[in-house]
């Protein structure tokens, strides 16, 4: 996997310039954290897997192009996580 790592990106929360912007431009997934103590937002974007992590396919067949695979989103703030998943991510 190949990736783009930014610094002092602005938190969508706190507006600060102290975000950490991970985005693997191979696959698609990107990773948020804000370096603030007092914000803590975090967010990412990655393929769905099962427990062996194996991607996981909307059709439950071995067609692991993008248009077939499930995004999941987790966002974490006030220290409370959130998950949900992306069907048409791409």
């Amino acid at each position: 996997m190949g990736s783009a790592i930014s610094g002092d990106v602005e938190c969508v929360k706190c507006k600060e310039l102290k975000g950490v912007l991970e985005v693997y431009y191979k696959n698609y997934e990107v990773f948020f954290c804000c370096q603030n103590k007092e914000c803590g937002f975090s967010y990412s974007y990655r393929w769905k897997r099962d427990r062996n992590r194996q991607l996981i396919t909307k059709d439950g067949t071995n067609n692991y192009k993008f248009n077939n695979l499930i995004m999941v989103e987790t966002v974490f703030e006030n220290g409370k996580r959130i998950v949900k998943e992306i069907k048409d991510y791409i």
